[in-house]
């Protein structure tokens, strides 16, 4: 799989996708979802935690390790 460039020089890519969920939620809870509030902030902190996890397991795989001198 292949990652865009702003993918693999975005440092924001991970408050985006936390971002996104926590609007997708609202947008959820919008439309009638009964979802309490200590379930949107437990669905939250996970991400939050995940997030950056999957982020760095598919940078890691993409990174070439530089040549020490």
């Amino acid at each position: 799989m292949s990652l865009p460039a702003t993918t693999k020089t975005e440092p924001a890519l991970v408050a985006g996708i936390t971002a996104a969920v926590a609007a997708v939620l609202a947008l959820l809870v919008a439309f009638g979802l009964d979802m309490t509030a200590e379930q949107q902030t437990a669905i939250l902190g996970v991400v939050a935690v995940v997030a950056p996890l999957v982020a760095a397991i598919v940078t890691r795989s993409k990174v070439t390790p530089a040549n020490r001198p």
